[in-house]
């Protein structure tokens, strides 16, 4: 009875440690805040450097539920450059895994008004498992920590105008291994290819409100095909909520504001809608956005459309061009 509990309890670690810890497999709310983690094609996209600060707490209320920590830094180095480099911590019970990715990114100009951008992105995760913390004696199982490090790539394409936005990308290309060890109970896991393809537009509704909707949809070998479906308000480039729906997943409320000229905050509230609702509260996202500057050449490039601070918009950008294309 004794060796089958902390089998069990062994193959509950690996349970976590396969669900919990997709990183770099987001499961954002807030994704169009951490969009180069998803898609390295996107970093330097608007033009200016911009940190992003965000922290998920996922099954509020259950002991041992995923906490994630990211800390973002994306921008444009050159006429056509973007680099980016993102940390991600994430903690699950016993297991801690922090994902260190570098982004690389070349724009193109697509047409008058698209651009097209190409991007790869290059890191690694290193995994800690506390195994000794469960407090299980005289078991070789688990007698010593399970320390490694995981190197991965990912690449993906992002094309947009002002008004409409299409991404595709993958990640965890080479599949690497996330946990072996050699016992009686012979156990493994490792990183899927993980597909993203995400679209959205934006509707002028009036001079000052704007209608966002857009579609994701997450693809990983072994897992139902995942499908988020939002739509939000924005006015006057200054608040946004909304709605979002993560087909039998969830249901989350929307909320952002914008502090100053280059300061941005955001909340989401998930309510689970699947049988976990009977053991969490949902889960809470916070997160903060700040534009850290860029040359005055780079602050008039066409922005993303779900991207907003302040910056020239298009007719801005197509004024100033008229006015070179004069001179």
């Amino acid at each position: 009875m004794k060796n089958i509990f902390k089998n069990t309890v062994f193959a509950l670690v690996l349970a976590i440690s396969i669900q919990g810890f997709a990183q770099q497999d987001p499961l954002y709310t807030q994704y169009y805040n951490n969009f180069s983690l998803i898609n390295p094609a996107y970093s330097g996209s608007h033009g200016l450097f911009t940190a992003t600060a965000n922290i998920r707490s996922q099954w509020a209320g259950e002991a041992g539920s995923p906490e994630t920590q990211t800390l973002s830094l994306h921008g444009q180095t050159g006429k056509n450059v973007g680099l980016g480099l993102s940390i991600v911590n994430d903690k699950v019970y016993v297991l801690n895994e922090t994902h260190v990715f570098a982004d690389f990114s070349y724009s193109i100009a697509a047409s008058e008004d698209a651009t097209l951008a190409f991007g790869l992105k290059a890191g690694g995760s290193f995994l800690n498992v506390d195994l000794l913390e469960l407090g299980i004696e005289n078991d070789n199982l688990f007698s010593e920590n399970i320390n490694q490090f995981n190197p991965n790539i990912g690449a993906g394409a992002f094309y947009y105008t002002d008004k409409f936005y299409a991404s595709v990308s993958t990640i965890n290309i080479l599949k690497t291994k996330r946990y072996a060890k050699s016992s009686n109970v012979v156990s493994s896991a490792s990183d899927e290819m993980v597909f993203y393809i995400s679209s959205g537009y934006v509707f002028d509704l009036n001079e000052t409100f704007k209608l966002k909707p857009s579609v994701m949809f997450r693809a990983v070998n072994g897992s139902p095909l995942s499908t988020d479906i939002s739509t939000s308000i924005l006015w006057n480039d200054k608040l946004e909520f909304g709605l979002s729906h993560r087909i039998d997943e969830s249901v989350s409320g929307l909320f952002q504001m914008r502090l100053t000229d280059n300061l941005k905050i955001g909340y989401t509230y998930d309510a689970i809608t699947s049988e976990l609702s009977n053991y969490n509260n949902g889960s809470h996202e916070f997160s903060i956005i700040l534009n850290l500057g860029g040359s005055e050449a780079n602050k008039s490039k066409r922005k993303p459309p779900f991207y907003w601070m302040k910056g020239k918009n298009s007719e801005e950008i197509i004024q100033m061009k008229n006015e070179t294309n004069g001179d």
